[in-house]
């Protein structure tokens, strides 16, 4: 008789099933159970009438390497000199959950300052995604020198939601960062054009977060994306 396991609760089926194993699947507030067969190829849920298939879906392994929010090329950084107190806003989503343990940017020429690094919920507004609420943030990151400026935070994103990751300096530091050509098209386009959404943005205050975000933001269009990046 085959050993039967049992896998943590998860947000969702993993792209490669473990045979003989029971699968508890995040579902509302609560979970819904998979039990996968000998194989490993199909996940049966209880009580329903069909299998279900593992999703085909390569997850990334975790690296040292940080990963940078809204990099879909990551072979053309170049560099952004930041508006001062403007607060910049990228979507982005992670197909695992991810423990987050530090937030950088990294100063290419420096301003005497402070930034701060912050990673917000999603809201809808008027039908559009928007950014909500500060979920966490690092603050006081010193950009009067130059070299990566990272902050320690403990936080969980989970696989599939949307987030805003989100920058604010207090001056007008240069920051490595995301050439037009190795953004993502998260944001969509402008009308009837090939111009990719770069960003949202609005005027802040220092280097302050607000814990929540303001809902009137403007949008820039084929502009260079300040690199915030992850780190597990």
């Amino acid at each position: 008789m085959a050993t039967l396991r049992f896998s943590k609760v998860v947000a969702g089926l993993p792209g490669t099933l473990t045979p003989d194993t029971l699968y508890l699947v995040r579902a509302g507030a609560g979970f819904d159970l998979y039990v996968s067969d000998a194989t490993g190829s199909i996940a049966y849920p209880v009580n329903a009438p069909t299998a279900v298939a593992a999703p085909q879906i390569t997850y990334p392994k975790r690296s040292a390497t940080p990963k940078i929010v809204g990099d879909v090329a990551g072979t053309a950084l170049t560099t952004l000199a930041l508006t001062a107190s403007r607060q910049y806003f990228i979507p982005f989503v992670v197909p695992r959950d991810v423990n987050l343990t530090e937030l950088r940017i990294s100063v290419t020429t420096a301003a005497t300052g402070t930034a701060s690094i912050g990673i917000y919920g999603n809201v809808v507004v008027s039908g559009d995604d928007a950014p909500g609420d500060l979920l966490a943030s690092v603050t006081n990151l010193n950009t009067g020198s130059t070299g990566d400026k990272t902050g320690s935070l403990s936080y969980t994103l989970q696989a599939g939601v949307l987030y805003w990751a989100s920058l604010i300096s207090s001056a007008a530091a240069t920051v490595r960062a995301l050439a037009v050509a190795s953004q993502q098209t998260a944001l969509g386009r402008t009308a009837n054009n090939t111009t990719v959404i770069s960003y949202l943005f609005v005027a802040g205050s220092g280097s302050t977060l607000p814990t929540t975000a303001p809902k009137a933001l403007s949008v820039a269009s084929g502009a260079v994306t300040p690199a915030i990046y992850l780190l597990e």
